[in-house]
């Protein structure tokens, strides 16, 4: 009796010590689940260059009449307006200047494009302009960015680490929407460029996450399309 009392001790320690010591494994393996990395400055996401992906997002969201876009959206509601259920790329929109806070359901195994601080111009905003005269003016724009911030779950990127992220695209085909973004009234064909700094994450996996990013220019030129510029976003994502 003693003996057989002896081994159920012994197994039951033996059990606790297995149980302590993988704890600390299944907490680790469950918080990296549930992390989500940013795809490196100068990679191809998904084989395709930053400045193509940047291209395809102002394409996705000029396309949409300003009733219905993104960009004015208070709640989140308007989140998957024009997104491709084939896309394995989710757009997160900009706003128009401020403070948003959305709440977004995104199918799990998407990754999300973020426009930290986006510019595009074209020449639907300025009839006549030249390409070098549209890529000019984007720049300038960028030139005086001020602030960058980006915040993913509790992972932070400051300013010196999301200027390596600007991409500055080759001039590209926009059909823009009648009643579009930006007062755009008669819509159709234009050519625009667009400059900024934009982060694409790795695809998501199911759970939730937070996504918060500001940036802000003043530009004293001109000749600049916006000469002040704050935008403060967070995003309440549910990937599901």
């Amino acid at each position: 009796m003693l003996g057989d009392l002896l081994n159920q001790f012994l197994s039951l320690a033996m059990m606790s010590v297995l149980i302590v010591g993988l704890t600390p494994f299944i907490i680790s393996t469950a918080a990296a689940s549930n992390s989500l990395n940013i795809f490196p400055p100068g990679s191809q996401p998904y084989g395709i260059p930053y400045a193509e992906h940047i291209q395809n997002f102002w394409k996705w969201i000029l396309a949409i009449p300003a009733k219905d876009n993104p960009i004015d959206d208070v709640t989140g509601e308007r989140c998957s307006t024009g997104q491709s259920n084939a896309s394995q790329i989710f757009y997160l929109s900009p706003n128009n200047g401020g403070k948003s806070e959305r709440t977004c359901e995104v199918p799990v195994g998407k990754a999300l494009f973020l426009p930290v601080m986006p510019a595009e111009y074209s020449d639907k905003e300025a009839p006549g302009a030249s390409v070098e005269e549209l890529t000019t003016t984007v720049k300038k724009d960028q030139d005086s960015v001020n602030s960058l911030y980006l915040k993913i779950d509790d992972k932070e990127y400051k300013y010196d680490n999301l200027t390596k992220y600007r991409t500055l695209t080759k001039p590209f085909a926009i059909t823009w929407a009648d009643n579009g973004p930006f007062g755009i009234v008669k819509g159709g064909n234009s050519t625009g460029v667009a400059d900024g700094y934009y982060i694409m994450t790795e695809p998501l996996a199911i759970g939730n996450h937070t996504i918060h990013f500001k940036s802000s220019l003043i530009c004293s030129d001109p000749d600049c399309a916006e000469p002040n510029f704050v935008q403060d976003i967070k995003y309440n994502i549910v990937a599901k």
